[in-house]
């Protein structure tokens, strides 16, 4: 396994598991969810983007 990959997973594992801690602390839940979609939208805004001009860099190089 890449380094690289293994940053991602130790990413996504860190992020997995602060949203388990924050669902089962004393938290409300509506408050909860409003972070966790909040967080989930923000992640999508940043990592959709870049890997799909990595996945569309991939491509360039191989023509």
């Amino acid at each position: 396994m890449t380094l690289q990959r293994v940053a991602i997973t130790i990413l996504i594992l860190a992020v997995v598991l602060g949203h388990i801690a924050m669902w089962t602390s004393d938290m409300p839940r509506e408050l909860a969810l409003k972070l966790t979609l909040i967080n989930a939208l923000g992640w999508a805004v940043v990592i959709l983007p870049a890997y799909g001009v990595a996945k569309w860099a991939a491509l360039k190089r191989r023509d």
